[in-house]
């Protein structure tokens, strides 16, 4: 992540009042792929997409990728603290579902 980005974040973490002090540093650990004590992460191997890049890329509508997901066709991931913080999809797992013509594309 470039030094630009983080510090922006960083910012944006400091000034939310909804945001506890912990859950920041736990947000930040995410995204540099570290965990933390509590934290639910699973860091990703690859990019992560929003759900409506998947669908764009699939052809599909952000309501069937949401489903693609919940029948493991392809990975979700969920980042900082209870999975709450911001969420995306596997780019590798949405190629690949594409590449085995699962999706109108």
């Amino acid at each position: 992540m470039m030094q630009s980005t983080r510090t922006a974040v960083a910012a944006i973490l400091r000034t939310d009042p909804s945001i506890t002090r912990e859950q920041a540093k736990a947000a930040m650990d995410a995204l540099e792929g570290r965990t933390s004590a509590g934290l639910a992460v699973e860091a990703p191997t690859d990019r992560a997409l929003t759900r409506r890049q998947a669908a764009e890329i699939l052809g599909v509508t952000p309501r069937t990728v949401t489903i693609y997901a919940r029948d493991g066709l392809i990975k979700a991931f969920r980042f900082g603290a209870k999975g709450k913080l911001a969420s995306g999809y596997s780019a590798e797992s949405v190629r690949a579902l594409l590449e085995r013509g699962k999706a109108v594309a």
